[in-house]
């Protein structure tokens, strides 16, 4: 069923649903707020990360389909489309609980419990899979200029790196904090704790941190914007806009509706936000608007 962007009777129901304005929908009076584009079915099987490929205009949805931590195979990657259209329900299939995405040379990588899996967007095949050593949860992954891949292990602190075919570890400890999301934007890399709710700066030549900002409970995703400013979940169902001095606004608040915000992610080229809601079954884009 398609879903455009809603106004009227349905943005009206939509917003009743996650709550209203007042009670907690955009509840920050921060440098921007977010605006409601579209919302897909529930059809989504307890979506995890959302991706947008600029080349192919499509999302990439990772579906862990349970939170058991198994490796029992039926987690799977969806294809939207920039409207919130299931284009491929099961894009990708055979994967155990993928959680976080990353793009680069017509590659996604996707942590998937206890590996990396290499996936060519062409076709969707399978071109290979890297286990990581001791692994427990591989959470989420980035990907520099050169191709390097980093993988967070939340359940074992540490920061994984894929590196010509092969994977090591890169940071043995977090400072025994879970690292969640990670994200590299030249030569910052930044990294959001899912236990404490802090956001490092990692140096990656010295592998020293930094710290940037907190009071993120449960953080998870990390989403750059085009004036180089940050937008950062909390898992529980919150957004919030972080300047790059780590200023930080709440923008979006639906935990109360038992409605999360996962791994987000932001495509500049439609111009929208998108958030897996995890338990909801669904991937819901916002538009922002300058305050």
């Amino acid at each position: 069923m398609k879903r455009s962007i809603w106004t009227g009777a349905c943005t009206a129901l939509f917003i009743l649903t996650l709550g209203s304005c007042s009670s907690g929908l955009f509840t920050s009076r921060g440098p921007v707020e977010l605006e409601l584009a579209w919302a897909s079915d529930n059809t989504l099987k307890t979506p995890e990360s959302a991706l947008f490929d600029p080349q192919r205009n499509v999302i990439y949805v990772t579906n862990m389909n349970s939170t058991s931590g198994n490796n029992d195979g039926d987690g799977f990657i969806s294809r939207l489309d920039t409207e919130g259209d299931i284009e491929e329900l099961y894009w990708v299939t055979g994967l155990n609980n993928p959680a976080g995405m990353a793009l680069h040379n017509n590659v996604l990588y996707v942590a998937d419990t206890e590996e990396v899996v290499a996936i060519a967007t062409q076709s969707g095949a399978v071109l290979g899979r890297y286990k990581a050593e001791k692994a427990k949860f591989l959470n989420d992954v980035a990907v520099d200029e050169d191709g390097t891949v980093y993988i967070t292990d939340s359940e074992q602190k540490r920061i994984y790196q894929l590196r010509n075919g092969r994977i090591s570890t890169w940071i043995e400890n977090t400072k025994r904090e879970k690292p969640n999301g990670i994200f590299i934007d030249g030569d910052r890399m930044i990294v959001a704790f899912f236990s404490s709710g802090r956001i490092r700066l990692v140096d990656p030549g010295t592998k020293d941190f930094t710290d940037w900002t907190d009071g993120i409970k449960s953080a998870d995703g990390i989403a750059r914007l085009e004036d180089g400013n940050y937008l950062i979940s909390s898992w529980d169902g919150e957004v919030y806009y972080v300047n790059q001095e780590g200023k930080k606004w709440r923008v979006l608040d639906t935990k109360s509706k038992n409605v999360n915000a996962a791994d987000i992610s932001y495509a500049a080229q439609p111009g929208l936000l998108l958030v897996p809601t995890f338990k909801d079954n669904r991937v819901v884009a916002y538009r922002l608007r300058a305050r």
